[in-house]
This record gives structure tokens, sequence and C-alpha cells, in this order.
């Protein structure tokens, strides 16, 4: 029974990735199994369980193909594992089912090391060799005996300064095996390159970890300048952005140094390509492109955590040329649609008598702010003319909503502009800033020119002027009611402590990389590369360490005697040669007595004034831990010592 736990808990952290059939499959053949437990019923016919086998094979080529690959290779591993337990009447399969699990629960490595997921695989591990552990005795306890558990931990305990000393020691590879970008991994998408009403609102939703940043001086900026900048989208079909092909941006060149914060960020796995810094990044991680539209782009998908380092100037505005087909492509936008939103622009532009930037701009931001707008992440839904519908009807809307609109208004205004997503704010958590999912936003940026083609692109945040709560205090100031049934304020305090414990486990266990070994071997006084050295400084310790979990083993598995088993103990080899120590000790005190006085008369009295001393005070009542007794029973043990030597 704890060998089908063992598999059940072992391969249901798999089951999400798994063809559908996977799970039906292993609830009838583990309810099988339990049936055929407790009915001891005997073992299956063959013919059945190769049918079952080919029907196996089957699904499984039927649902991933025939190629060899990671998915594949693990679905068959998990199949034949849970498959196996309808053959488990032998000793011998009992030990390979335990063996296989162990090879389940590594496979699950392959898709993260998250800190939650180690938590689990080690009760995976203890199952396993809890059950690996029943197996060498021929009758067991109950299902919960305190005293076989306790032993299984002992052992499981007993392995991990093994662990220790091969995690620190073990060559580390340049790229990790189970880690390596566009192989392995797995992550939230988060935000992506397209943005249409209700997006962002999903985002909100989740509070799960986006990324964190820590600030080289120890002083983050403030939280008005928290913007980190994603995707930038420019193209509008009338419902949906996208982004458009940028080319590299060119190095900033001038900028006020009391600007630039330098700062590191630990991003979680997205699938995506897309990096995240604050407005706007001077230099970013080495191998990652700077976009003409300032966004970072990394040449591979980011499928497992990435750390890089970043500087960023800390500006509203940024100077920038435009080409013609640029400034035509931000300026573009669906003409046959939201009719009363242009009609309102072109009043707006005929009544301004010079250049309509900055004063359309602030026109614009004014009526968010005096027209009855609400920032909701609970808004209408919108379909056809969305631009009109929210200006005009609803006036509810998200951050998406708001940027959306916004620019569309300043190109109907004849204003280059493009919408920016990413995320805005923070938790402050101490040593490092946590940007969580529901931190994500999006915002506007408009192209104010000096000469045609010449200007700068200026950050306009239209949340700021419906709800500046949003940026002062961050994304969850505005949570009114549950977001969902499990959006409790205690749930989500319990999640920010939980993320200070997977930030450490992420820079210390996850992030141990070559380099950090590296340095390590060198702080010990050797090279890498002297692997001799390594080697011989591995097996000292691992020698050492045996030696002590040995002696800990033994001190932990050592009988443990009253006092007056003690003195009994003291009775018996005293009276008895050591080869019959053993047989003397199982007998009791008055047939031990009678034996030695058969032989040796002139003990009678002694061993008979011991023998009613002892009985006294080990079984009389209330007189158990009387020391008085104790003292008497040692002078007898030496008055007995020297009559015998007589």
């Amino acid at each position: 029974m704890w060998l089908i736990l063992a598999v059940l808990i072992s391969v249901l952290p798999q089951i999400g990735r798994l063809p559908i059939w996977f799970l039906p499959m292993t609830f009838v053949v583990v309810g099988y199994r339990v049936y055929a437990q407790i009915n001891h019923i005997k073992k299956g016919h063959a013919l059945v369980l190769s049918l079952l086998a080919v029907a196996a094979v089957i699904f499984l080529a039927y649902s991933q193909g025939f190629g060899i690959s990671r998915e594949v290779s693990v679905s068959i591993l998990l199949t034949m594992t849970v498959m196996k337990l309808l053959e488990l009447y032998r000793r011998r399969d009992a030990y390979l089912v335990a063996m296989l699990c162990y090879f389940v629960i590594m496979t699950r490595f392959l898709y993260s090391q998250d800190l939650i997921l180690i938590f689990y695989l080690l009760l995976a591990t203890f199952a396993s060799s809890h059950a690996l552990f029943l197996l060498q005795f021929d009758k067991v306890g109950g299902w919960l005996d305190k005293r076989q558990l306790k032993k299984t931990a002992g052992l499981m305990a007993a392995g991990i300064p093994f662990a220790i000393v091969f995690f620190l020691f073990f060559p580390r590879l340049g790229s990790p095996i189970w880690g390596s970008p566009d192989i392995f991994g797995e992550g939230k998408t988060g935000i992506s390159d397209s943005m249409s009403p209700g997006s962002i609102v999903e985002l909100f939703m989740d509070d799960s970890p986006a990324f964190r940043a820590t600030f080289d001086s120890g002083k983050m900026p403030e939280s008005k300048d928290l913007y980190w900048r994603g995707p930038v989208l420019s193209n509008y079909d009338g419902e949906t952005w996208t982004r458009q092909r940028a080319q590299l941006r060119p190095a900033i060149k001038k900028f006020n140094p009391d600007n630039v914060v330098s700062y590191q960020i630990e991003q979680e796995a997205t699938g995506q390509h897309y990096m995240f810094g604050l407005d706007y990044v001077l230099s970013g991680f080495q191998g990652a492109f700077l976009l003409s539209d300032s966004s970072m782009y990394s040449p591979t998908k980011i499928n497992q955590i990435k750390h890089y380092d970043v500087k960023s100037i800390l500006l509203d505005a940024l100077d920038q040329e435009l080409t013609a087909n640029e400034r035509a492509s931000l300026l573009n936008y669906p003409k046959e649609m939201n009719p009363k939103t242009l009609e309102m622009m072109r009043s707006w532009v005929a009544d301004q008598n010079q250049q309509p930037t900055t004063t359309i701009v602030n026109k614009a931001l004014a009526h968010f702010n005096q027209q009855g707008f609400f920032y909701s992440y609970t808004p209408p839904s919108l379909s056809g003319h969305v631009i009109d519908q929210f200006l005009f009807e609803t006036k509810r809307g998200f951050c998406e909503h708001y940027a959306s609109t916004f620019v569309i208004m300043m190109r109907m205004a004849g204003i280059p502009s493009r919408v920016v997503t990413g995320y805005q704010g923070g938790v402050d958590m101490g040593d490092y800033l946590l940007i969580k999912q529901s931190d994500a936003h999006a915002w506007a940026e408009v192209f104010i020119e000096s000469q045609p083609g010449v200007g700068s692109w200026h950050r306009v945040d239209p949340t700021s002027v419906v709800s500046p709560e949003r940026l002062s205090t961050g994304a969850q100031s505005i949570i009114e009611q549950p977001r969902h049934w499990f959006d409790f304020e205690w749930l989500r305090d319990s999640r920010e402590s939980l993320d200070t414990m997977r930030y450490k486990w992420n820079r210390w266990v996850r992030d141990f990389n070559v380099s950090k070994q590296n340095a390590m071997f060198e702080l010990m006084g050797f090279k890498h590369h002297d692997s001799t050295e390594i080697a011989l400084v591995m097996a000292s310790m691992l020698l050492l360490l045996s030696l002590l979990v040995a002696a800990w083993l033994w001190y932990r598995g050592r009988p443990v005697y009253s006092d007056y088993q003690k003195i009994y103990r003291q009775y018996v080899h005293l009276l008895w040669p050591k080869s019959e120590w053993d047989v003397a000790l199982q007998r009791g005190l008055r047939t031990n007595n009678r034996l030695i006085i058969a032989t040796r008369e002139d003990l009678s009295p002694l061993l008979t004034q011991f023998e009613r001393l002892y009985l006294k005070a080990r079984f009389g009542p209330g007189q158990q831990n009387n020391k008085a007794y104790i003292h008497q029973l040692q002078q007898l043990l030496e008055a007995i010592k020297t009559r015998k030597a007589l």
C-alpha cells in the first residue's frame, strides 16, 4: 500500500502536461491494485497484462507521436511505472517500482526547481524511501507505525550532509543540463506582445511573481518612477494592439549621471523574449538587444529564471528621430471606426491656434479627470466601436482601456503615439522589490516634435488622473472586494512572505552556477582547474561525513537502560562468563540465583539478600526511583564480587 501511495504522489505533479487519458488510466490501475490488495487477488492473467501494455503504447504513439523527446520519454516512464503496479506480486517487482519512483521524481526537475516543488518532492521521496524500507522486513506495523516512520526520516536526514557536499563540490557545467534555454523550463507568460480589452485585467487577478529587482544603492526609486518597460505596441486593428518590428536603438549619449540607477533583475520564466527594465534602459544584459522603441529583447526565449544587470535613466522623455514611415505608422488608426471620438478630436484641433501638442495632451487628461471616468478591474465588455463606447457610454475601464483610448485620441489629433505595456510599482520586500503579475500596467507615449521627424518621446499615463492611488501605493490599493474565490489579504501576505524564502532559494541554490562554484574554490585556496585537489577535498569530506553519520546512527540505535537494568547487567557480567551473557540476561533473577547457588553455596546469603532487595526496589510500590536502593544494590554487588574471588 505504501508503494501504491508512492507511485501516486510521484506522478501527480506531472498530470498537467501528460495526455488526457493518463489520469483516468492511473486511477483505474491504482483502484484495481488497491482492490486486489485488500481481497488478496492473485496475479492477473499474463495475456491481459500484455494487452494493457500494448494499449498504453498505442495511446502514447497516438497522443505524442513516435519521435524521441523529453515529453515522450517522461510519458513512457510514468506510464510504465503506473502499469507496473498491475504485476506487483513479488518482492523483486516491489523493489523495481520503488526505484522507478525515484526516477519519476527526478524528471519533475526537468521542468522546474521551485522551492514549493522541492517540499512536495521531498514528501514523494519519503514515501518511496519508506516503502523501500518496509520491504526489508517480513512483518511490519500498521500504516503509520511511528517507530518505522522515524527510522525512515532518520535515514533521509543522514543523506542530507552528503547531498550538500555533492551540491557544492561536484563539477558544474557552464549551462545546466535541465535548465538550458529553449529546451527546458516552464513559466507563466505574463505580459505578451499584444493587448486587447481585458488582457491586462486577467493579469491583475494573478499575484504570482513576474520578476524581482535589487538596487545597488539599496535605495529604490520612488513609486512614480517605477515604470518597468516591456513590449511596445504600435499597430491597432480596432480592437487589438500588436507590436511593430523594431530596429536596434542607438546608445543614449546625453544624460544626467544623477538620474542613472543600477539594479539587478531576477525574471521568472515566461517562454517569451521580452526582458524588463526601468524607463529608459541605458545598458542592459550582455547579449540582449535594445530596440528602437526602447524595449529590451533577449535572443533566446526565457524558459528559466534569468538574472541580468541593468542601468537605466529615470526620465519622462527621450530624444529621438523618426523616419517618415515610422511617423506614418504611429499616426495610423482605423478611419472607419469610432466616428464620435474622431469628431471630438477634430473639434479640439480646430480650437487650437497653435500646433496641437502639449495642449491637446493636457486637454485629453483633463477630459478623463473631469467627465466621470472610473478605474475598475471589472469593466463592462466592449465590441465594435470600442473607443466610442468607452469614452461616451461606459466610462469604466482598466489601464489598457485608458492607454488605448488615449493613444487613438492623440493619433486622431495628428500626434505620433504608441502604447507601452509592462509593470508599474512593486512590493518592497526589504532586500528587494517584488513585481507581481497583478502589477501589469499599460501607459502611453507621445512624440512631441520640435521639427518634422525630430523630437522626444514623453510618457503619459492616463491612469494617473483617474486613479492616482494606483501609482502611489500600488495595484493592491484598488482592490475593493475579493477578485476571486481565493483572494484574501492574509493569503496575499502569506504569499509575499513565502516569496522571501523563494528569493533566497533562487539566489543561493538555483543560481549556484559554475562561476559561483569557482569563486567558492578560490576562497578555499585552490583553483577550479586543479581537479586533483578538489577530488581529495571532496573525498575527505565524504569520509568524515560517513564516520559522523555512522557514529550518529550507532548512537541513535544503541539500547538505553534504566538504573535497575544497568545493575542487573552488572550482576550478570559479574557471575557469568561472557559467552553466556545473552542467555543469562534473558532469564529471570531467581532462575539465575538458583543456578549460581547450585555451584557456589557460599554465595547463597548475599545472592538471596540481593534478590529480595532488587525485587522490592524495582517492583515494589513507590520505590522505583529511590536512590538509596540503588546504592545498597551496588554495595551488595561489591560484596558478591569480593566473596566470589575467595
